[in-house]
């Protein structure tokens, strides 16, 4: 032991006397109950880290019984932060070390936590020291590799950052706009030189995407667009946003206006990323197989985090296609919705006509578009991207093509910053309808959620699917969507409905589970409601208690006539109250349990209520079949001298298509093609006889996009619009 405490005190010596950067001790150490314990004794530098334990871990921690805070490596983890260190610093540099700056005079301080007689514990968190050091105070557990500890160093350079370059108040997210910034870069940068930790918690992501882009609920998931910034530019200009934020900007704004980009343009880019979001079509570092080959094994193995991958639109009408998103889906300010489409026709054609609700709020906006995947889940192409408030668009499937989606963010004309957790009922969501030919949306199709009905048998009261392995009484009515599964004991009344799923449970008296609600190793009785998409994991609950919105719970015990939804992750209460929001006093004025009712301002709605639109608003302007739209413009003089045509499939693939119904007895058309800027682009003359033809007209020099065509035969004109994939 002598021998290696020799050694160990010549290398740190050696290190502290000609290293080129120098060890700071904080201010503050001197005062401070655990930390003014440090020695060099209990220390381990590198050229880049000094690395201070506490007593409690002795001379040698390595001599310490593993599995607790007390056993660890200090080569170990200088060792990792070194490469951690060249990654980000020599290779990508974030930040500078040149002599003089803060990181290149000073030694980073890494603090190991729960070593100290006094105070310094928790798990994980990095900090900047006397405003000129970089800092990270972590537990043994948090170093077993670099994930934690990249994401931590991370932290350390955003404070860094803004001492360096950015130095003004508020600058560099350090506002109450962007905070949650910091959480989202940090976890982009750890991906980076750890892929793998990517499902920590990217269920999350996948359940909240409709949530505005830095909500609060899922910052530290939100990260796949900072790769597609990267991607589409590079590293550096996420780096700049940090370098180059003005105070009180939020991250968006930044890129923004570093892009020289309106709010259009701004809308326009995300939904360029959202749509990738479909088949997670990102080439860097293979970012986008990771993350396909990761919800392949969720779903295979563990279902319920998928619970919520897709938006499930609710039915107005089954037989003109008619649905609406549900107000718990509707996509708040750049968040967006994912829904597959399963065609019905042959040809694989689908026809969409899109309206939405301007009338909610004032900056209530849209992109919207198809996307076309192949068989292994890539990309196969994408359709133009639709932003009117009311339009009809179609695509067709070709052969290689599988599987359709439709993806529709939430564009807001203008852009809102919103304060961090502000809460569910104050974030601008951006509802609409949709009207869908040839084809039907996800929860519609028969082969729905197929895959979990295995071992199992359909429940006599509701035809929904029970696993062999639950016990579900005949009284309990199990929906023909509903899933029962694994060790599930349901008893009394219990209603299960909607396309719920439920697992592990133990649920019994009035409970009803309705919705697209997930329910996992909870104890629900009594007369307990849990509906829309509410997921609650080892909840338990009883009394009147209400689960609304997207709640998302862990654990913890309710009752009374409690309501919690909107985007709440409450701790437990047992009483009454309405909780919409995060308790977060700073911003939302809540705390857990606090009893306040519906008619608070943190529950009020800052977007008004609507009424769903009418069939007739909702109709097509043409007939829909198998083919497409048939929007027919028609000049009559008598019902035997008519001039009809139409074009179809429209879209437009190749050849061009117009079916023409001569009555009027024109002998030659004059065909004329229009961008919807007015600019001709095409100009033909083409025989036409007597009754019905077919005139094939080039259309494969044609862009992608939307036209006009003018047919003159005669003295009659025609005026019809297509669309060009």
């Amino acid at each position: 032991m002598r021998k290696y405490l020799i050694l160990a005190v010549c290398l740190i010596s050696n290190h502290f006397c000609f290293a080129a950067k120098q060890v700071h001790i904080p201010s503050y150490w001197a005062t401070d109950p655990g930390l003014s314990q440090w020695s060099y004794a209990h220390s381990y530098q590198t050229d880049n880290f000094v690395l201070f334990w506490g007593p409690l871990a002795g001379d040698n921690p390595l001599a310490n019984p593993p599995g607790n805070s007390l056993h660890f490596d200090p080569k170990f983890i200088t060792d990792t932060l070194e490469y951690i260190y060249k990654k980000y610093i020599t290779e990508n540099h974030m930040l500078s070390d040149a002599p003089g700056t803060p990181l290149g005079t000073y030694k980073c301080i890494i603090v190991m936590n729960n070593t100290w007689v006094q105070g310094v514990s928790g798990f994980a968190f990095g900090v900047v020291l006397d405003n000129k050091v970089g800092g990270i105070f972590v537990d043994a557990a948090a170093t077993l590799d670099g994930g934690v500890t990249s994401h931590e160093f991370t932290h350390t350079l955003q404070y860094l950052l803004h001492i360096q370059y950015n130095p003004a108040e508020g600058a560099s997210f350090a506002n109450d706009y962007g905070g949650f910034f910091f959480e989202t870069h940090a976890n982009f940068m750890r991906n980076h030189l750890y892929p793998g930790a990517i499902f920590y918690d990217y269920p999350r992501w996948l359940g909240t995407r409709s949530f505005t882009w830095g909500s609060a609920r899922h910052n530290y998931d939100s990260y796949d667009l900072l790769f597609y910034i990267e991607q589409v530019d590079s590293l550096n200009a996420v780096t700049d946003l940090w370098k180059k934020s003005l105070p009180n900007e939020y991250p968006l704004q930044t890129y923004k206006r570093l892009k020289g980009w309106d709010q259009s343009q701004l809308n326009d880019f995300l939904f360029d990323y959202a749509k990738r979001e479909a088949s997670y079509d990102y080439t860097l570092y293979g970012m986008g197989k990771i993350i396909r080959d990761g919800i392949k094994s969720l779903k295979l193995h563990e279902p319920r985090y998928l619970w919520r991958q897709y938006t499930i639109l609710s039915e107005i009408d089954a037989a003109s296609g008619h649905y609406s998103v549900p107000n718990e889906f509707a996509p708040q300010d750049y968040g967006f919705n994912i829904i597959p489409l399963y065609p019905t026709c042959d040809k694989r054609l689908v026809s969409i006509k899109f309206k939405g609700h301007k009338e909610v709020n004032p900056n209530a906006g849209w992109r919207y578009g198809f996307v076309a995947t192949s068989s292994d889940g890539t990309i196969s192409r994408y359709s133009p991207t639709y932003n009117a408030n009311e339009s009809e668009i179609s695509f067709q499937l070709k052969d290689s093509e599988t599987q359709l989606y439709l993806v529709v963010l939430g564009a807001p004309t203008t852009h809102t910053s919103y304060l961090a957790d502000i809460g569910w009922p104050k974030y601008y969501r951006s509802p609409y309808e949709l009207r869908i030919a040839n084809a039907v949306p996800e929860g519609y199709q028969n082969t729905f959620r197929n895959e979990y009905r295995q071992n199992g048998h359909p429940h006599p009261n509701g035809g929904g699917w029970v696993a062999n392995t639950s016990q579900v009484a005949s009284s309990v009515r199990v929906g023909p969507k509903a899933l029962v599964l694994g060790a599930s004991n349901i008893t009394g009344n219990v209603k299960i409905d909607g396309t719920s799923f439920v697992q592990d449970a133990t649920i019994s008296g009035n409970v009803q589970i309705l919705g697209n609600t997930n329910v996992t190793g909870a104890r629900l009785s009594e007369n307990t409601v849990v509906k829309d998409n509410t997921i609650l994991n080892g909840t338990i609950s009883s009394g009147s208690a209400l689960f609304k919105d997207n709640a998302l719970l862990f654990g913890d015990t309710f009752g009374g006539n409690v309501i919690v939804g909107g985007d709440d992750e409450i701790g437990g209460c047992t009483s009454s109250g309405v909780y919409l929001q995060f308790p977060n006093p700073g911003t939302n004025g809540r705390t857990n349990c606090d009893g306040k009712n519906a008619t608070d301002p943190s529950n009020i709605d800052i977007n008004s209520t609507y009424n769903q639109f009418t069939e007739e608003e909702m109709a097509f302007s043409g007939t829909v079949t198998c083919d497409g739209i048939a929007v027919t413009d028609t000049v009559k003089k008598a019902a035997s001298r008519m001039l009809k045509a139409v074009i179809y499939p429209n879209p437009v693939v190749d050849q061009i298509s117009l079916h023409v119904d001569n009555q009027f007895k024109a002998t030659n058309l004059a065909i004329e093609i229009y961008t919807t800027a007015g600019q001709r682009v095409t100009r033909l003359s083409q025989p036409v006889s007597l009754g019905n033809s077919i005139l094939s007209l080039p259309g494969n020099a044609l862009a992608a996009g939307l036209y006009y065509m003018k047919i003159s035969g005669g003295d009659k004109i025609l005026k019809l619009k297509f669309l060009k994939q």
